[in-house]
């Protein structure tokens, strides 16, 4: 009977990847022979939504049925919603004060939100510690913002991690779950999302690191999804991570590269993301579900 569950389970994985990776890499295909920007901008605004897209067709043509790792019932844990809240944005924050103790030149001491409409409003940042302080509760408290993961979360976390934990074990889950969440990354990656084309070895650096990223990210957030059953919380701590990531940058003069920070999407910028996850891993126990 387990050996029968088992085969289904795996025919579910195999079917979600084959989705999700048909329509991302498909769409990156179009975009490379194209050149003409719609698939690309198609791929990044369905980003988010093909996971959980891929989720419901794989569970309606298989006979899997297991339950999602979903609950909005957020409030039942206020010490992991505090954890998944904050937590990120101080671990970025700390990122981005190496990188720019590293790289003083690059710190402009001013804020240059007009970047994020289109315009050259900036903010003098008289102190970055106050500075960073009212970012990080501001992020904590933006629910709706944080939720636009959800459709992203559900499919990777809520329901094809349950599936790979019950396979693989919870820490080989936890690991192939991330390499493949950021191979899904790649075609946005090839074309210049997140990183500069004028990087050292670019696009295939920026796809390195991607990937390395994705696995980062994708341990802390499945940690609170298996601590939890529930992948909300690894929804309010990806747009957390969207949400504060992108303010380093607008902080500099110019990058040295996008591959080192300042922001989390860079191997200095996501020192600290990655110490914790490492920790988090360790506290993964590695029996299956």
């Amino acid at each position: 009977m387990r050996s029968l569950l088992m085969k289904e389970k795996s025919k579910a994985i195999k079917l979600y990847l084959i989705l999700i990776f048909a329509v991302c890499y498909g769409l990156g295909v179009i975009e490379f022979f194209t050149g003409m920007g719609k698939a690309y901008k198609f791929l990044g605004i369905g980003f988010t939504f093909f996971p959980v897209l891929s989720a419901l067709i794989t569970r309606r043509i298989t006979s899997e049925k297991s339950s999602y790792f979903l609950s909005l019932k957020v409030w039942k844990n206020k010490k992991i919603w505090l954890l998944s809240a904050v937590a990120p944005g101080i671990l970025i924050v700390l990122g981005s004060v190496l990188y720019f103790l590293l790289f003083r030149n690059e710190y402009s001491g001013v804020f240059a939100y007009g970047r994020l409409i289109g315009n050259d409003d900036v903010m003098i940042v008289d102190n970055i510690f106050v500075f960073a302080i009212v970012f990080i509760i501001a992020a904590a408290l933006m629910i709706p913002i944080q939720l636009i993961e959800l459709g992203e979360e559900i499919g990777w976390r809520g329901y094809l991690l349950s599936l790979q934990a019950e396979k693989y074990g919870r820490r080989k889950a936890v690991l192939i779950n991330g390499f493949e969440w950021g191979l899904s990354h790649l075609p946005l990656i090839y074309f210049g999302f997140n990183y500069s084309l004028d990087n050292f070895g670019a696009p295939w650096t920026n796809m390195l690191m991607m990937i390395l990223v994705c696995m980062v990210f994708g341990t802390l957030f499945s940690y609170v999804t298996i601590k939890t059953g529930n992948c909300m919380y690894a929804a309010i701590m990806h747009g957390v991570v969207n949400t504060i990531g992108e303010m380093p940058v607008l902080l500099t003069y110019d990058i040295n590269s996008t591959l080192l920070g300042p922001n989390p999407t860079g191997i200095i910028g996501m020192s600290f993301l990655l110490i914790a996850a490492t920790l988090f891993f360790l506290k993964i126990e590695k029996k299956r579900n």
